[in-house]
């Protein structure tokens, strides 16, 4: 089977993340998209981070109707940095007779290089690079590994997870950004995770 992996924290996962999942899925000959939580990423500080097994219920519970999504916990590593690397050689070790294609956005194209172990995950491993356009910036052919990169134009998605805490924080409303029947929970969860010292808690216009 071909593969499309997605990671991130999905700190919560929102309506971007599933327009993604659904592009690649039907652009791109891809058989199964399989979303992968992240336990402590390499160059991310976790603030507001809920725990790895909410963020995972509340992906498996966003993609439940899509019977070509799946979520693998292949990423909780108890505390521990998480590489990318380390993580396709466990599902290759698991699943060596299927073809993976890591999904990624134009903005890791520069960062691939500082990635651990980065040469290894372009031998072993295809890459989905979501572009505003089909054509190369021009300070990208200087990068001697662009020619691994399968670019695939697609329409910017303006969700991000840093934006729906904000506006939970704010006591703003996040709908139309995640799921609906997932609103409340995400509400709670986030609400729950917040120092009461500097946050308080606002009546929502759910």
């Amino acid at each position: 089977m071909k593969i499309g992996l997605l990671g991130g924290s999905f700190n919560p996962i929102h309506n971007g993340h599933l327009t993604i999942a659904e592009f690649v899925l039907n652009s791109q000959n891809i058989n199964e998209i399989w979303f992968l939580p992240t336990g402590k990423h390499p160059f991310k500080e976790n603030h507001n981070l809920i725990s790895f097994e909410q963020r995972f219920s509340l992906v498996q519970k966003a993609i439940s109707d899509n019977h070509y999504f799946k979520v693998k916990n292949f990423d909780n590593s108890d505390g521990r940095i998480n590489y990318t690397d380390d993580l396709i050689k466990k599902i290759r070790r698991k699943y060596p007779l299927d073809e993976f294609y890591f999904i990624i956005g134009e903005d890791n194209v520069e960062e691939l290089q500082f990635w651990h172990n980065y040469r290894w995950l372009l031998d072993n491993i295809n890459f989905i690079v979501l572009s505003r356009n089909s054509k190369l910036k021009s300070d990208w052919k200087s990068l001697d590994y662009i020619k691994k990169f399968k670019f695939v134009k697609m329409i910017p998605i303006n969700i991000s997870s840093t934006q729906i805490r904000s506006k939970i924080f704010a006591g703003e409303s996040i709908k139309s950004l995640v799921p609906n029947f997932l609103e409340n929970e995400i509400i709670e969860l986030y609400l729950k995770m917040m120092k009461p010292q500097i946050y308080t808690k606002k009546k929502f216009n759910i």
